[in-house]
């Protein structure tokens, strides 16, 4: 009966635990994606999208200059800085600091791979297509837009 009771209270514990903290995260959650996916944030993303694609406004006549690996490192450590301050304290103390700092380093290494980051960023805007126009995921929809792309194509072709 001892191990069964062991059991049983770890279980009641992990249900207890999950039912307190799980609404606590999800709601957290909820609050936090609802404020960066807001209009404000949206403004605030294309801005230093724009002007990191257009700096001043116009095209950058040379690339930049490659970084160094110091400026790389320094890079690198203030986004983990940033990454740390971005869950409660609570969240770190929870898992223990150095363990916490090392989950976020390996999802920032995981990053660093060139195909990871093309596939990351065609899944986000698979999503935004998705979440922008629900029509897009309709079979008959796509087959309506390839239809008219290909008949502006001829279109185009025939005044040429």
């Amino acid at each position: 009966m001892k191990d069964q009771w062991s059991w049983l209270c770890t279980e009641n514990i992990q249900k207890a635990i999950r039912l307190l903290f799980g609404t606590f995260i999800e709601r957290w959650l909820d609050i936090g994606v609802a404020h960066i996916t807001s209009a404000p944030c949206w403004v605030i993303y294309l801005q230093v999208l724009q002007e990191a694609v257009w700096p001043g406004g116009t095209l950058p006549a040379q690339p930049r200059p490659e970084r160094s690996a110091a400026e790389k490192k320094e890079t690198k450590e203030r986004c983990l800085d940033c990454l740390m301050q971005l869950l409660p304290e609570l969240i770190a103390d929870m898992l223990g600091s150095e363990k916490y700092k090392l989950s976020l380093e390996t999802m920032l290494e995981s990053l660093q791979d060139h195909q990871i980051n093309k596939h990351l960023i065609y899944s986000i805007c698979d999503l935004l297509l998705e979440l922008l126009i629900p029509e897009s995921c309709d079979v008959a929809f796509q087959k309506f837009l390839l239809q008219s792309l290909a008949k502006d194509t001829e279109r185009n072709s025939i005044h040429m």
